[in-house]
C-alpha cells in the first residue's frame, strides 16, 4: 500500500476500489473532490485466491481498514463507496461478495464487476458500454435508465476470446498446427523460432510445454499475434478477427437488449492492458467495423480508457453521495499522484 495524501479534517469521503486480477488500487477523495489518500494492492479476485470468498474478505477487509487508518478515518466516515471486483461475475457472487462488504462495515455503496468501472471513466456521463481486454475478457453496460448488464467474464464457458493469455495461445496453437497437422503456415512460426531460439518441432514441443504458467511470457506472445496482423498474416489476422467478433457480439446484444436509444450516440470504451498497449490499432479496427455493420445506421464512438478504472469508481460514487466532482479533476488528481 502507498499513501500519498494526508487526511482533510471533514470526514464526508468517497471510496473507489477497482480490484483486479492483477492489482488493485483504492482511492479515497473527500466532498470537495480532493485526493485524501491512495492505496495499492496485489490482486482482490476471489478466483486467484486458494482461500477463495474467505480470502477475499480478509485481504479486502485489512486492504480498506488499513488505507483508511492511514489518515486517521473508518468505514463510519465514508459518504459513498463503489468497488468494482473482478470475479464478480453471477448474481451468487455478487451477493457472497455484497456481504463481505456489509460486514466490512459499509452501508452506502454500489458493488459490481470491475469491468462497469470503464464505463463510468471512459464513457460521457457514465453512459454506454466497455469492453475489457486484460487480464481477462468481459463487456459491461451502463444505459440511460442505470440498469447495469455484464456479458462474458466466465473463461470458456461465456467463450471469452480475448485477455490474458487467449492471443498467445491461439499463436502457439496456430504455429502447432503448422508444424504437425499440416494447416495454414504462417510467419508467427518463424518469429516463435527466433524468439526461443529453437530449430525444429520437437524443441518447440518441450519450449510451449508449460509456458501459459509464464504470464510475462504469454503477454509477449499476445504482443507477437499483433504484429503479425500488422504484416498481414493470414492466420494471425484470423485470430484478432475471432475475437473481434467476440467482442462485437457482445456489445450488439447489450446495444439492441438496453436502454441504448438509437438516436443517441453510442459511446464504446475499450479497456485493459491489451486493448491499452497494443501498437497496431487491427483490433479495435476490425471490432468497430463489425459494429457497424451490426448496428447500422447507428452514431457510434469507440474511446481508449485515457484513466485509471478507479477513476470511475471515485466519480460514480460521487454522483451516487450528490458531489458535484468532475472527472477531469479526478484524473488529474490520481495522475499527479503517480497513479496513470
Amino acid at each position: 500500500m502507498i499513501n500519498y495524501y494526508r487526511k482533510d479534517s471533514m470526514k464526508n469521503y468517497l471510496i473507489g476500489i477497482d480490484g483486479g486480477g492483477t492489482k488493485s488500487h483504492l482511492a479515497i477523495f473527500d466532498q470537495n473532490g480532493q485526493l485524501v489518500t491512495i492505496g495499492k494492492y496485489g490482486p482482490l479476485n476471489h478466483e486467484v485466491m486458494e482461500g477463495s470468498f474467505t480470502q477475499l474478505e480478509k485481504e479486502l477487509s485489512s486492504f480498506i481498514e488499513n488505507t483508511l487508518a492511514s489518515v486517521d478515518a473508518k468505514v463510519t466516515d465514508v459518504a459513498f463507496a463503489v468497488m468494482g471486483i473482478a470475479g464478480v461475475d453471477t448474481k451468487n457472487q455478487h451477493a457472497i461478495v455484497s456481504a463481505i462488504v456489509e460486514r466490512i462495515g459499509f452501508k452506502k455503496y454500489i458493488l459490481c464487476n470491475d469491468a462497469f468501472l470503464g464505463v463510468s471513466a471512459g464513457c460521457p456521463g457514465g453512459v454506454g458500454i466497455c469492453a475489457i481486454n486484460g487480464t481477462g475478457s468481459s463487456m459491461a453496460a451502463v444505459d440511460h435508465s442505470k440498469t447495469t448488464v455484464q456479458v462474458g467474464g466466465l473463461d470458456n464457458l461465456s467463450n471469452d476470446c480475448g485477455g490474458g493469455s487467449w492471443f498467445g495461445t491461439r499463436l502457439l496453437a496456430a504455429v502447432y498446427e503448422e508444424l504437425f497437422k499440416c494447416e495454414a503456415k504462417t510467419m508467427m512460426t518463424e518469429m516463435v523460432f527466433d524468439w526461443f531460439g529453437i530449430r525444429d518441432a520437437d524443441e518447440f514441443v518441450e519450449k510451449i510445454a508449460n509456458i501459459d504458467e509464464d504470464k510475462a511470457m504469454m503477454y509477449e506472445l499476445n504482443i507477437m499475434t499483433f504484429k503479425a496482423a500488422a504484416a498481414n498474416d493470414p492466420v494471425a489476422i484470423s485470430i484478432l478477427q475471432k475475437s473481434a467478433d467476440h467482442y462485437a457480439g457482445g456489445i450488439t446484444y447489450l446495444a439492441k437488449t438496453l436502454d441504448f436509444p438509437v438516436d443517441k450516440t453510442l459511446h464504446i470504451t475499450l479497456a485493459g492492458s491489451v486493448f491499452a498497449k497494443e501498437k497496431t490499432h487491427v483490433l479495435p479496427d476490425l471490432l468497430a467495423a463489425l459494429v457497424a455493420k451490426r448496428l447500422p445506421g447507428r452514431a457510434i464512438e469507440f474511446h481508449k480508457l485515457t484513466t485509471v478504472p478507479v477513476a470511475g469508481a471515485v466519480y460514480w460514487a460521487g454522483k451516487e453521495a450528490g458531489y458535484k466532482i468532475e472527472m477531469e479533476t479526478i484524473t488529474k488528481s490520481l495522475s499527479e499522484a503517480g497513479l496513470m
